[in-house]
C-alpha cells in the first residue's frame, strides 16, 4: 500500500510563505511576457497567437488567485 506524503508538513510557514511569494511573481513575469507576445501577434494579426497568449493568462492568473488564497490562508508568525 503506497502512502501518500503531506508535502505541506515538511515545510514551515515561513518556507510555504516564501515559496508562494516567489511563484507569485513568477507567474507575474509570465503573464507580463504573455501580455507583450499577445500584442506583438495581434500586430501581426495572428489569431492563433492571440488565442495561445489569451489561455496562458487565463491559467496564470488563476495560478496567481490560488496563490494568494493560499498565502493568505497561511497562520501569521
Amino acid at each position: 500500500m503506497n502512502m501518500a506524503i503531506d508535502y505541506s508538513s515538511l515545510l514551515t510557514g515561513e518556507q510555504k510563505k516564501q515559496i508562494l511569494e516567489q511563484r507569485i511573481a513568477q507567474y507575474a513575469a509570465e503573464g507580463y511576457q504573455h501580455e507583450i507576445n499577445k500584442q506583438i501577434a495581434q500586430s501581426l494579426g495572428n489569431e492563433e497567437g492571440v488565442a495561445s497568449s489569451d489561455a496562458a493568462l487565463a491559467l496564470l492568473e488563476a495560478s496567481i488567485k490560488v496563490h494568494q488564497q493560499e498565502l493568505a490562508a497561511l497562520p501569521k508568525e
